[in-house]
């Protein structure tokens, strides 16, 4: 969409100078010693120029995603139920570890 609408801004441009000077007649090119012109149509394809240029050759934006670690991890502890003590208190539990979120 937004090329069609440089596009379009870009015609519209050229076209009105275009019939600016058909209005008014030829007054450029060469003739007597040098270019008669002006800078205006200079001006206007330098214009149009950079905007079809920017509106083309554009980067594409760069979008980063969440961090891998986005939520904080959880920390557990391993409880024996038997001992009624946690890891590095007791060393052995005879009925099995049961881990324990806090």
């Amino acid at each position: 969409m937004k090329k069609i609408l440089v596009s379009l801004l870009t015609a519209i441009t050229l076209l009105s100078v275009a019939s600016g000077a058909s209005a008014h007649g030829w007054r450029g090119g060469y003739g007597g010693g040098g270019w008669h012109g002006g800078w205006a149509p200079f001006a206007v394809g330098a214009i149009a120029g950079a905007v079809v240029a920017n509106a083309y050759y554009r980067p594409a934006p760069i979008y980063y995603g969440p961090a891998a670690h986005y939520y904080p991890q959880q920390q557990t502890a391993a409880y024996c139920p038997e001992n009624g003590l946690y890891y590095p208190q007791t060393q052995a539990c005879p009925s099995g570890w049961q881990r324990v979120v806090y």
